[in-house]
């Protein structure tokens, strides 16, 4: 198998896990810890968090909204470490969530998944696309280490969800895009046999 057919049974794989897992915070950080990229928690840095003025129909209609339900609206980066990997849209019910939820939720930048884990949630994925890779993952890893200005990363994987509670609430709807550097390590060179020494 080449090495960009193996990336892309990774990517495939990634998908089924997201398709399939709770949140995605709780699949990237079991992917992350597979494959030995980064270290730490799951982490976002917010891009945009605001009311919108108007909402999307597509979004209006997955959370099915009523009377007195508004919407929130939070743009995310996620990462480990300092390794980015996904960007997120997410609009949410704030009604549907505890008071407690939305503090943490409008002052830090704890990851959506995390903040309402006590709801037991679980995806309802709406649209899954793989996304053809145009350079060598690793190489765009390589290329983003040594610049100063961290150029954004090859999108491989983009996902539209619709987040729900155990007891089947709609409590958001994500549009997800996730990046090659959680597929670097399938094009990293590996060490030679001589050049490891038992000791």
């Amino acid at each position: 198998m080449t090495t960009r057919s193996t990336t892309y049974a990774l990517v495939r794989d990634l998908s089924t896990r997201l398709i399939t897992g709770a949140t995605a915070t709780e699949t990237l950080l079991a992917w992350c810890e597979e494959h030995g990229l980064s270290q730490g928690p799951i982490t976002v840095e917010c891009h945009q968090q605001h009311i919108p003025s108007a909402v999307p129909d597509e979004v209006r209609a997955a959370l099915d909204l009523t009377a007195g339900e508004t919407v929130h609206y939070r743009q995310v980066r996620l990462m480990r470490g300092s390794l980015a990997l996904a960007t997120a849209e997410n609009w949410f019910v704030p009604q549907r969530l505890t008071a407690d939820m939305n503090e943490v939720l409008n002052q830090t930048e704890v990851p959506f998944g995390t903040v309402i884990a006590p709801l037991r949630p679980f995806r309802r994925t709406l649209a899954a696309h793989l996304q053809p890779l145009t350079t060598d993952p690793a190489e765009d890893l390589l290329r983003a280490r040594g610049s100063a200005h961290q150029p954004r990363p090859e999108v491989i994987l983009e996902h539209i969800a619709v987040i729900l509670s155990g007891s089947g609430t709609a409590l958001a709807l994500v549009k997800e895009h996730y990046f090659s550097e959680l597929v670097s390590f399938a094009s990293a060179p590996s060490p030679s046999p001589g050049s490891q020494r038992e000791v």
